[in-house]
């Protein structure tokens, strides 16, 4: 878009608002649309330009996602309430179809939340009537386009600049009535206006007369009464302020325009062109150029943009029904109206009062710039934009409407200036689809043979899997009975050590007993030694017995062969000696066996201390022998000690190694499970391939 159009856009209030969050991009309000390039289609979310949007609505009617909503100035109209600002209402005759029977205690609220005043619209449009037929019948035009529709007064500012002409110079009934008061109705100056309306576009004519401070649309007004819990039932009826109309009443519907300038031009109808709704309206007035060429005209354009009138506009609060329902209530008015005139011609005096020359006038302005920023692409910028739609050959160019343009020119002149893009384009789909289907073809023609491989692949995993789990179950089996002989040998071991232990216990106390023995020894050969010494003792003993009983032998001999020498007298001392002599004899002999005795006892002692003493070496070499075993022992106990600690820590290991195993196993057993699975899977997507290649063979067969 460029910078001019973007100026012209900012000329033009925005109307309806876009939720992006709720948008599709499916392109329906640009194919209701009636004038297209105010929407910009070229990003993931539709998008408005506003300055080309002529507010008619027809895209929020026709979202049915939500996404689009009208914007009106309930927000702005309650804040002046809150602040008790001096305002005036004044509503149009859809109100009746909107309130059915409520449309008077809507003044009742109204008045109460502090309205000075209610106007009725409706006498507004019996003065557009009079502007109408004055302007006709003074200035003799060719034809008279009726303007009370905003949408359609912004279409011919902007897309139909050659129409402004034909425009009704005068206000719209809403206008009018303004005037009206403005003029009319002193009390109410510096009142702000409130508008209320089934028009989102009304806004749009608010700016451009500077006629009204607020556009509050019934739908709006029907939320807020919701929402707020109000009760029209509790208000009064209050009847409208200001002069009241008659059929004009009937201005809402399509038609009415037409029934009330008939009143007073009777056979206008034979010269009136009635028309409604986006899709009939703007074809026409496309057209209507020509025919005013060729003279072929009506006098007056009776025109609305809404199907059923203003009736059912964006902004009223109908729900979805019938035209019959819509339009009872508006045409029971108009019947209550019409028979409290009685008369029609008692209506003239109230508009004679209210008429003035010249104070309904309006002007209007041309707008056609922003249209024209708008870039018409040459020959060869067309025909890359055609390009990139893959549109090469005359039947590509298929005017489908999908892109909701209703013609490929559209959608070029749409793209080339940024509103739109090729991938929207329904050929563009089509060819890329074909591409993609070809592509599609060898995928899958690819992925069918991928998936018999991976099925044969899978089959051979699955064996090896097997085959390993097997493995590491005989590993498993293999190390849980390793765990089992390590476990007891680790016992084994520990007995061991303690019994060991225990052992050396015992050879310390032998070493101990063996040392007291040596201790012993040493002192029986200290005693033998003694012993010998006191034998020896006695044998000297012996040996001066020996010579004692020598000597005395001697002495008894001596003494015998003395008392031989004296006889008788030495007879008793012979005896004497004699017995000396063989006491002394007895005790050499005793001497001499106690001699060899001994001698044999000192041998004997000698052999004995010999022995003890090799004895006490033994047992002092028994000693150093034990001595060494003690320490050999100690350090196999060691030795037992750190196996033990290791064979702990092999345990351990054991135990995680075993835990791993069965880890192991168990993911082997899931892993089968998976693999299992995965084989069903590859089966059903074998399956899905053949399925898929088939519905491929037959799309192809169809194009």
């Amino acid at each position: 878009m460029s910078e001019k159009t973007l100026e012209a856009s900012s000329a033009l209030r925005p109307v309806i608002r876009v939720d992006e969050a709720k948008c599709v991009n499916c392109h329906m309000c640009i194919s209701v649309c009636p004038v297209k390039h105010c929407i910009d289609g070229s990003g993931d979310t539709v998008t408005i330009n506003h300055g080309l949007c002529i507010g008619c609505g027809s895209c929020i009617k026709a979202c049915t996602h939500g996404a689009r909503t009208g914007i009106d100035d309930m927000e702005g109209f309650l804040a002046a309430l809150k602040r008790g600002g001096k305002l005036v209402a004044v509503a149009a005759p859809a109100v009746a179809a909107s309130f059915p029977s409520t449309y008077l205690r809507i003044n009742g609220w109204l008045k109460s939340a502090g309205v000075s005043a209610v106007f009725d619209v409706g006498f507004g449009a019996e003065l557009t009537v009079k502007s109408y037929l004055e302007h006709i019948r003074g200035k003799a035009p060719k034809t008279v386009i009726a303007q009370p529709c905003p949408a359609i007064v912004t279409y011919i500012e902007l897309y139909r600049p050659d129409l402004l002409a034909h425009l009704a110079p005068a206000h719209s009934p809403m206008a009018h009535t303004v005037r009206m008061i403005r003029e009319f109705f002193p009390e109410y100056a510096g009142h702000g206006i409130a508008v209320l309306s089934p028009c989102i576009a009304k806004r749009r004519e608010l700016d451009d007369t500077a006629l009204g401070d607020y556009n509050v649309t019934f739908r709006s007004l029907r939320k807020h009464l919701e929402d707020s819990r109000i009760e029209l039932k509790r208000y009064p009826e209050t009847p409208f302020d200001g002069p009241a109309p008659e059929r004009a009443v009937l201005f809402s519907t399509p038609g009415g325009l037409l029934r009330t300038v008939e009143r007073e031009m009777p056979g206008a109808s034979e010269r009136t062109r009635r028309i409604e709704g986006p899709r009939a309206i703007y074809p026409y007035l496309d057209a209507l150029p020509q025919a005013i060429r060729k003279g072929l005209q009506p006098l007056l354009v009776d025109c609305l943009n809404c199907e059923m009138g203003c009736n059912g506009g964006p902004g009223t609060a109908i729900p979805e029904t019938s035209l019959d329902e819509v339009e009872h209530p508006v045409e029971e008015r108009g019947r209550a109206q019409r028979a409290r005139y009685g008369n029609p011609r008692k209506l003239d005096a109230a508009i004679r009062r209210y008429w003035k020359q010249g104070l309904y006038d309006r002007g209007y302005r041309d707008r056609s710039a922003a249209l024209r920023a708008m870039k018409r692409p040459t020959e060869a910028e067309a025909q890359a934009i055609h390009g990139l739609m893959g549109k090469k050959e005359k039947a590509d160019f298929r005017n489908c409407a999908s892109c909701g343009y209703n013609s490929c020119e559209a959608m070029t002149l749409a793209i080339h200036n940024g509103l739109n893009k090729p991938e929207n384009c329904h050929h563009f789909v089509y060819a890329s689809w074909l591409t993609e289907q070809k592509t599609a073809e060898e995928l899958s023609r690819r992925l069918h043979g991928a998936v018999d491989e991976v099925s044969v692949l899978l089959s051979k995993v699955s064996g090896l899997v097997d085959a390993v789990n097997r493995k590491n179950l005989d590993q498993s089996t293999s190390i849980d009975e390793s765990s089992a002989a390590i476990e007891q040998m680790i016992a084994s071991i520990g007995n061991a050590s303690r019994i060991s232990a225990e052992r050396r216990e015992a050879i310390e106390g032998l070493v101990a007993q063996a040392r007291k023995g040596d201790r012993d020894m040493g002192t029986t050969i200290e005693a033998i030694g003694g012993i010998t010494m006191s034998v020896q003792g006695i044998g000297e003993a012996i040996d001066v017995i020996n010579s004692v009983a020598s000597n005395t032998n001697l002495l008894s001999m001596n003494a015998a062969i003395e008392a031989a020498h004296a006889g008788d007298a030495g007879k008793g001392f012979a005896v004497v000696a004699g017995e000396i002599r063989r006491l002394a004899e007895t005790s050499g002999t005793n001497a001499h066996s106690v001699s060899r005795t001994l001698q044999d006892v000192i041998g004997r002692i000698r052999e004995t201390s010999g022995i003890s003493t090799k004895t006490g070496e033994a047992i002092r070499t028994v000693i150093s022998g034990i001595g060494n075993v003690t320490d050999a022992m100690g350090e196999i106990i060691n030795a037992l000690q750190e196996m033990a600690v290791g064979g702990r820590q092999i345990t351990a290991s054991i135990g995680s190694l075993r835990k791993i195993a069965h880890d192991t196993r168990d993911s082997y057993a899931d892993m089968l499970r998976s693999i299992a699975e995965l084989k069903e899977v590859v089966e059903r997507m074998s399956r899905v391939s053949h399925e898929n290649m088939r519905i491929l063979t037959v799309l192809k067969n169809r194009n």
